[in-house]
């Protein structure tokens, strides 16, 4: 399970890509990045199977150019569904860190002792991960509305750098809570 996690979400960004173009409706435009959409998939499929470190990134760029190009150009942007996107697609990422960390150990013969070891270890990963997801698009949605509604009168680049520090204060302090614990222990 926890080697198909990175790739159900790459497949959920892939239908998300292909339903966004399917709604294009210049034909040709579509054909355009639906043929781009899968010379992503390709380099990413490639990258499965051949050790070259440079194709996965290249893929994953393609996948993001395409959902950029159809929005920028032809569906019209929509800030909360990109910033969902950009989460998801940092999900993925971080879950084939995960995948490759901790699904290998499952492979060897271990105690409970240790197997609970790691679940806990791989518990912590993704609650982690999951707090800063959510965090990451709470805290923007947020901070427009309390800069739409008024309540803080500072709207511009100073605020989007606090909220940014803030946000990266709480990971911080998520990464280093487990690992401070532990050494108090």
């Amino acid at each position: 399970m926890l080697r198909a996690a990175p790739i159900a979400a790459l497949g959920g960004l892939v239908v998300w890509i292909g339903s966004d173009l399917s709604s294009v409706a210049d034909v040709r435009s579509a054909r355009l990045l639906f043929g781009l959409l899968i010379v992503g998939l390709i380099f990413l499929v490639l990258a499965t199977r051949l050790p070259r470190m440079w194709l996965r990134p290249i893929g994953l760029a393609t996948l993001v150019a395409v959902y950029v190009i159809g929005h920028a150009m032809f569906l019209g942007v929509q800030v909360l569904p990109g910033l969902v996107f950009v989460v998801l697609l940092i999900g993925h990422a971080e879950l084939r860190v995960l995948a490759e960390r901790f699904a290998r150990l499952y492979d060897v013969a271990l105690t409970r002792t240790e197997r609970g070891r790691i679940r806990r270890a791989l518990g912590r990963a993704v609650f982690r991960l999951g707090v800063a997801a959510v965090l990451a698009v709470v805290v923007p949605v947020i901070a427009a509305n309390l800069a739409v509604a008024g309540v803080v009168t500072l709207t511009t680049i100073p605020t989007a750098i606090l909220l940014a520090g803030a946000l990266v204060g709480v990971i911080a302090m998520l990464a280093i809570l487990p690992s401070s614990r532990q050494r108090a222990a």
